[in-house]
């Protein structure tokens, strides 16, 4: 198998079995019409202000027609002095299957705090 190359959230490299997705903010990677999305790893960041705000994260995305929402246990990493922000950060292996013409959008939710800037990779390959 080739290695994986590293891609944009909207780009597809046809033929290549294996893919990197990323894409930070609001995060949000679209599945090209016609094919599925296989992901077999997940990886989220996210920071959030107050320090010591508890915060959760959610990947919601389309299987087979349904909609999604996979709860993303969250493990704080460090505080960053110079910004007053608790990272967050997480990384599973999953096996979820998006569906073509679809998004897969990564949601952060922080009662009595602010969330910051999401980041989010996923790999997995096309089918």
């Amino acid at each position: 198998m080739p290695p994986a190359k590293a891609a944009k959230a909207s780009t597809v490299v046809p033929g290549l079995p294996a893919h990197i997705f990323g894409e930070t903010g609001s995060p949000s990677i679209s599945i090209p019409a016609g094919r599925h999305l296989v992901i077999e790893t997940l990886s989220v960041q996210v920071d959030v202000t107050p320090p010591g705000t508890k915060i959760e994260a959610f990947v919601n995305y389309t299987c087979a027609g349904k909609n999604v929402s996979l709860f993303v246990p969250l493990t704080f990493a460090y505080t960053d002095p110079g910004t007053h922000f608790d990272f967050h950060v997480a990384l599973q292996a999953v096996r979820l299957y998006a569906d073509p013409g679809t998004s897969i959008v990564v949601t952060a939710y922080a009662p009595g705090g602010s969330p910051g800037t999401l980041f989010v990779t996923v790999s997995g390959y096309l089918i």
